[in-house]
């Protein structure tokens, strides 16, 4: 990854030798911080990638922020072996590498970022998948009990990647009333976009791709 930037949240002891060690497989740390509002107000500083320390966040992943997920740079988050928030992270389009990942990892995860990919170790993936088979899946987020059936309906071809006209076509309604209901689908989730509602929804369990 030649001349890529990359922002850091995490403790300063952490960050400073993160840095040194990107720094000499070609990725400038532009910014480092030890909360996402400080990294939102300096604007990421223009940095392509963020890589996230969330070993330390117990109350559910606070530090991967929807906002930071949707509009930010894009998220490499180092994790403990075993944390039950991989697979969450994951569906939300994060990398995903242990704590100790070396600078080399770290760097190949943001070049696979940057071309639209995820990255993570083998053994993270078949956790993130146990979790799935046995449903250990968070309750379902607010938001959901306030969706109409026809707004369920609209999600699960949502899911399907389908748009407005195509949904419409799918259930017999027109291709204005399914772009009605896939805003409000975006609203009552407090999604910032079609992909992060689904997004939401794969997580809780209430649709399938």
């Amino acid at each position: 990854m030649a001349d890529g930037k990359a922002v850091l949240l995490m403790d300063a002891t952490m960050h400073l030798a993160i840095a040194a060690g990107l720094a000499r497989e070609g990725v400038l740390v532009v910014l480092a911080a030890e909360s996402f509002a400080a990294l939102r107000a300096a604007s990421f500083g223009g940095a392509e990638v963020a890589i996230v320390d969330c070993a330390d966040t117990g109350d559910g992943g606070d530090a991967v922020e929807p906002a930071f997920a949707g509009d930010g740079p894009r998220i490499i988050v180092l994790a403990d072996p075993g944390d039950e928030r991989i697979g969450e992270w994951l569906i939300d389009g994060c990398s995903v590498l242990p704590r100790g990942a070396s600078s080399a990892q770290i760097a190949a995860a943001a070049e696979a970022s940057l071309a639209g990919l995820v990255a993570t170790p083998p053994a993270f993936a078949a956790d993130a998948l146990r979790y799935e088979r046995v449903g250990e899946r968070r309750s379902v987020p607010p938001g959901f009990d306030a969706l109409t059936p026809r707004e369920r309906q609209v999600l699960v071809e949502m899911s399907h990647g389908l748009g407005n006209r195509e949904i419409g076509g799918a259930l017999g309604i027109s291709a204005h009333t399914a772009k009605f209901h896939v805003a409000q689908i975006i609203a009552k989730l407090d999604a910032q976009s079609r992909a992060h509602a689904v997004a939401k929804a794969l997580r809780a369990g209430l649709v399938d791709v």
